[in-house]
């Protein structure tokens, strides 16, 4: 699988795109970031590491020797780090962090050379050098946390830049003077060079890798109504196969927030890293998620005569139902009527390995007959409906370039029964027709819209899901809520 990581060096730490803090609950969403996923993020920043280092500052370096001329005093200025070529590169998890480690890398140095005799008569001479380095490696650990606010953190701790061989070649002037002591000036050039490109190394990671975080999503806003809380539960754990995280995963309420009355499962071990990087999306998000619409009364939907499609086989009139309740027609004759449905507590999300998703919708549906006359409203009865319907989840990009994970649901079926009655006791069976035709002409298209808005996938910027797959998975716990899970595996 590729994946497309266009980010600056921050691709490389994507790997840290994700930590915690320190809430001991079970997380809405987890994911886990392989080592193939790991090692593509390392190829994509490597470049980019390798162009940040050509900026490193090495200063000028200054010294003694004693020459068969007698003793000199020597300075190198304006050098310059020309090329920095890293062929191979790797990031390793470890349960004390992340390492990055590249070797065979090869540089390239020009600089310009000084040396003056101590003694009289002070002979002086100027030329330039070229040093080739190679058999190098590079090494640089980083460790990985999070703020108060679950906001993700990270720092480059240790570094080791070993440089095995240097060629340094002096032309101009009296070069084979300098030549003479080439190895002093190498050991010299490995010193600075150590200590200025473990400190470029560290800052670029540290500075361009928690700019890259900040753009990771904690409270992401999805509409009017309601929000996503991502802020990470704790800090993340690592096997030498993947580094996982856990995120609260719920969403709330943008005018009253309050914690969904129920918790997230536990999840099961994480038992495949074959793809670069994978989203356990809980039951648990959809259902706060119903939560928090039902909460606001977002769930409601009032249906009048116009809405009616020319196609149904009934018009929102009491002469349509006048077969199926006579007592409704007798009452109100050619009454116009209105339907207004309700939820009447959140939808029930599950998902299953056999059986993909389900959807369970509680609700009423209040019939209204409104007076030709004044148009005044009157109830006639109440129906107690529970909605069944399949769902499909999907992962796609929205208008923004995000990925979000959808569903689709697909009417199966509605229960019905009689709560309440102003025209007498009567079969609710004679209303199915009718009652499935609203649900697949309102219901379903109001609950996919709702979908199509999707729960958003957090990346940090430039990170892009490509050919990602859907599975279900399942884990049973018999006394929670929300105790089955949807895997993306990406």
């Amino acid at each position: 699988m590729a994946g497309s990581f266009q980010a600056d060096f921050s691709s490389v730490v994507f790997l840290a795109a994700l930590f915690g803090c320190c809430w001991s609950v079970n997380p809405g969403l987890r994911t886990a970031l392989t080592s193939k996923g790991l090692n593509y993020a390392c190829s994509v920043g490597i470049p980019i590491l390798e162009k940040e280092l050509l900026t490193v500052a090495i200063p000028d370096i200054s010294g003694d020797a004693d020459t068969p001329i007698g003793s000199i005093s020597y300075s190198l200025s304006n050098i310059k780090l020309v090329s920095f070529k890293i062929p191979t590169a790797s990031i390793t998890s470890s349960s004390g962090g992340l390492s990055a480690q590249a070797s065979g890398i090869s540089i390239y140095v020009t600089a310009d050379w000084h040396y003056r005799e101590d003694s009289w008569p002070h002979i002086s001479d100027s030329g330039s050098l070229d040093v080739s380095g190679s058999s190098i490696s590079l090494e640089v650990g980083v460790v990985m946390g999070a703020d108060s606010k679950g906001h993700a953190t990270l720092s480059s701790t240790t570094c080791s830049f070993n440089i095995g061989n240097l060629d340094v070649h002096f032309s101009g002037g009296a070069a084979w003077l300098y030549n003479l002591f080439s190895d002093d000036i190498a050991d010299s050039l490995k010193d600075s060079l150590r200590g200025q490109v473990c400190d470029e190394a560290k800052s670029t990671i540290n500075t361009q890798g928690n700019a890259a975080l900040e753009t990771l999503p904690v409270i992401v806003q999805v509409d009017s109504i309601s929000e996503i809380d991502f802020r990470l539960l704790q800090s993340p754990s690592f096997t030498s196969e993947y580094m996982e995280t856990l995120h609260k995963g719920e969403f709330y309420s943008i005018a009253h927030p309050v914690e969904a009355p129920f918790t997230p499962p536990p999840l099961p071990p994480i038992a495949n890293t074959t793809k670069m990087i994978y989203f356990w999306l809980t039951d648990y998000i959809a259902e706060s998620a119903g939560f928090v619409y039902t909460m606001a009364g977002a769930l409601q939907y009032n249906i009048t005569p116009d809405m009616i499609p020319s196609s149904f086989p009934f018009k929102l009139n009491t002469a349509s139902f006048k077969a199926l309740i006579p007592e409704l027609y007798q009452k109100f004759p050619n009454w116009p009527m209105q339907l207004d449905l309700n939820a009447t507590k959140p939808p029930d999300f599950t998902f299953s390995p056999s059986l993909g998703g389900n959807l369970t919708v509680f609700g009423d549906m209040a019939v209204e007959v409104v007076s030709p006359t004044n148009k005044s409203m009157q109830l006639a009865f109440v129906l107690g409906l529970i909605l069944y319907a399949d769902a499909s989840v999907a992962v796609k990009t929205n208008k923004s370039g995000g990925d979000i994970a959808t569903f689709n649901a697909t009417f199966l079926k509605v229960d019905m029964t009689l709560l309440e009655s102003n025209v007498g006791d009567f079969n609710v069976a004679v209303l199915q027709t009718v009652v499935n035709l609203v649900c697949t002409g309102f219901v379903i298209p109001t609950i996919n819209q709702y979908g199509s808005t999707g729960i958003p996938i957090p990346t940090v910027d430039g990170v892009t899901l490509v050919n990602p797959t859907v599975t279900f998975g399942q884990v049973n716990m018999s006394m929670q809520r929300g105790t089955q899970k949807t895997n993306i595996f990406l």
